[in-house]
């Protein structure tokens, strides 16, 4: 399932942001061929996101076997973004400032926080008595836990979704500076943008933020 940032008949542009992040590119959309597409998957091999790297990102990079490579996927996509939040969580656990400092094994073990964990997180509030939060809560079973609780672990998610659309969003700028166009369409999917209930709106947003002057 593809979400359109514009509902135009042709697309120049369609980033996938789903367990890594890839784009298609059409580069000459007026005489374009059928089959003729580039795939584009993104990499920075010579250290240009390491300023922006917290101590998580880089714990889960050492862990990786591909370690120092496809650090673009590792701070976007679906397959990392769960245990990046699980060891924040941990941390905070360890800090005194999640589940009341009570350690829990479950939570301490890497991958038992899936990716889909965030996204049923986001769809909680207030108005929902953070029923998928308690639950998953239960899920790794937390020996203590409760609303303050669940507000915070709802920041995270939200936080770490937010940094990663906003990286998906300068890649997709910086394309759109090498193309040159004054118009451009985009067609965004993935498994981010099809199940992540808030994905797609801070891609757009921040997206509308960063693209270059004059292009619509």
């Amino acid at each position: 399932m593809t979400k359109w940032m514009s509902l135009l008949p042709l697309c120049c542009l369609g980033p996938a942001a789903g367990f890594n992040f890839v784009v298609r590119f059409f580069p000459e959309l007026v005489n374009v061929r059928v089959g003729r597409i580039i795939l584009i998957p993104f990499d920075f091999p010579s250290g240009e996101l390491d300023c922006i790297l917290t101590s998580f990102d880089r714990e889960i990079d050492a862990a990786s076997v591909h370690k120092g490579k496809q650090i673009v996927d590792k701070v976007t996509g679906a397959l990392y973004l769960g245990e990046l939040v699980r060891r924040i969580l941990a941390q905070l656990v360890i800090d005194g400032l999640l589940f009341g400092a009570q350690p829990c094994e479950r939570l301490d073990q890497p991958d038992s926080f899936p990716a889909k964990y965030i996204s049923e997180i986001l769809r909680d509030d207030e108005s929902t008595s953070f029923k998928n939060s308690r639950r998953i809560c239960d899920e790794l079973e937390v020996p203590n836990h409760g609303s303050s609780d669940y507000v915070i672990i709802r920041e995270i998610c939200h936080v770490v979704s937010q940094r990663s659309a906003s990286i998906v969003a300068a890649a997709i700028t910086a394309l759109l500076k090498h193309m040159g166009r004054d118009r451009v369409k985009i067609g965004v999917g993935g498994a981010l943008i099809q199940f992540h209930p808030t994905y797609h709106q801070l891609l757009e947003e921040k997206l509308s933020a960063l693209a270059p002057d004059g292009v619509e």
